[in-house]
C-alpha cells in the first residue's frame, strides 16, 4: 500500500549512500590511526651513509702525536700494506680504518715500550690506492679508488658500460689472505634498477673489476673471426633475375 511519505523520515538517495560509505570509510581510517589503535606506518629510512674508508697500499700517511711531537713521522703504505716508522718498524695497516690504524700504531708503541699510552692522529695526505677495471668499459686501466667505491661507481669513473658488456654478471676479483685471487658476480643491472644487491660491497685496493661480453657480442666476434676472415671468398654476390638485371648482394 502506497501513501505519502512521514515528514521525518529520511529518504537515502544512492548519491547518499554513496557519501555516507565514504564518510564511515574515512571515520574508520582515523580510529585505526589514533593512538588507542595505532597501527606501524612504513617510512623510507634515511640513506645509510657511507662506510668509512679503509687504508690502502700508495696512501700517504701524516701520523702526529699531541703529547709526543718527537714520533710524528709522515710516509707511504708500501705495496704490502705497511707503514714504516721508525721507532717501531713496520706496521700492518692495509684494509684498516683510520681509527683502526691509529689503535695499532698505539698498540704497537706500547708493547715496543716507547709510549705507554700514545694517542696518535691519523690523516691521509693523498690518496694512492686503486682497483683496475678492465673488459668491456670505455676507458679500462687503474681507478683511483675513494671511500665506500663500489663496481658501478668504478665502472662509471671507467667511461661507462660498452653496448657490447653483459651488465647482470660483472666479475670481482679480490685476492684472499693467502694471495689466492676469489671471484664473485655482481648483476650491475639490477642494481641500476632496485638498488643494492648481493656483493655489491665497497671495493678494497687491488681489486679488479671485469665486465665481459655479452652472448650476442660473442657471436658477433665468432662471426667475424671465423666467418669474415677466414672464408676464402667474397662476400658480394652478382645474380640475375627474369630478365638478365643483374643486381648485387654485399656482406656488410
Amino acid at each position: 500500500m502506497s501513501g505519502p511519505i512521514p515528514g521525518n523520515t529520511k529518504v537515502h538517495t544512492p548519491r547518499r549512500r554513496t557519501v555516507l560509505r565514504v564518510f564511515a570509510a574515512l571515520l574508520w581510517a582515523g580510529a585505526a590511526l589514533s593512538p588507542a589503535g595505532a597501527q606501524d606506518v612504513s617510512i623510507p629510512s634515511a640513506i645509510a651513509p657511507p662506510p668509512e674508508y679503509r687504508i690502502g697500499a700508495g696512501d700517504d700517511l701524516s701520523v702526529t702525536f699531541p703529547y709526543n711531537a718527537e714520533l710524528n713521522h709522515d710516509g707511504p703504505v708500501g705495496p704490502d700494506g705497511r707503514f714504516t716508522m721508525p721507532e717501531v718498524g713496520n706496521i700492518l695497516l692495509a684494509h684498516a680504518t683510520i681509527s683502526e690504524a691509529t689503535a695499532t700504531i698505539a698498540t704497537a708503541l706500547r708493547r715496543s715500550g716507547i709510549v705507554e699510552n700514545a694517542r696518535p692522529s691519523l690523516t691521509i695526505r693523498q690518496y694512492g690506492a686503486s682497483v683496475f677495471v678492465g673488459g668491456e668499459v670505455r676507458l679500462p686501466g687503474a681507478v683511483r679508488l675513494t671511500g665506500g667505491m663500489d663496481a658501478l661507481q668504478a665502472v662509471i669513473v671507467a667511461g661507462g658500460l660498452l653496448d657490447t658488456a653483459r651488465s647482470k654478471k660483472v666479475v670481482v676479483i679480490r685476492r684472499d689472505a693467502n694471495g689466492v685471487p676469489v671471484q664473485h658476480y655482481i648483476d650491475l643491472r639490477s642494481y641500476v634498477r632496485h638498488g643494492a644487491v648481493a656483493g655489491a660491497e665497497p671495493l678494497l685496493s687491488q681489486d679488479i673489476v671485469f665486465v665481459p661480453k655479452s652472448s650476442i657480442a660473442e657471436a658477433n666476434v665468432w662471426v667475424d673471426q671465423y666467418i669474415n676472415k677466414l672464408l676464402p671468398f667474397s662476400r658480394g654476390l652478382n645474380y640475375s633475375v627474369g630478365n638478365g638485371a643483374v643486381n648485387t648482394v654485399t656482406g656488410r
